[in-house]
């Protein structure tokens, strides 16, 4: 009998706020390409807000995006794969964000 433990991929999140200068620009040129990237990876929207409240100290401002990956290596593979870099310049150009990828702990 073998005793080995296997390691079973956690969950993974991408989480970011984005500001965005120009929305129907933003939707037109990185969104509507974006999503395809992210299912390729497994990867749908868990959640979105405009300018969630603060339930205590700051936060930054814009629209919460909080994106769940199979694993925390979909989710690198997303934000580093090739045709997902154009779409990131383009973004930059357009809006600007802070964001993380965490895994769930448990």
């Amino acid at each position: 009998m073998n005793h080995q433990q296997t390691t079973v991929a956690k969950p993974a999140y991408m989480i970011a706020f984005v500001r965005i200068e120009d929305h129907e620009s933003f939707n037109e040129i990185y969104l509507n390409h974006a999503i395809a990237i992210v299912e390729k990876y497994g990867g749908k929207t868990f959640a979105m807000a405009e300018n969630p409240p603060s339930l205590e100290g700051e936060i930054p401002k814009g629209r919460l995006v909080i994106l769940e990956f199979p694993s925390k290596e979909n989710a690198y593979g997303f934000y580093n794969d090739p045709e997902y870099q154009p779409l990131k310049k383009a973004r930059h150009k357009i809006s600007d964000s802070d964001s993380v990828i965490i895994e769930r702990f448990y």
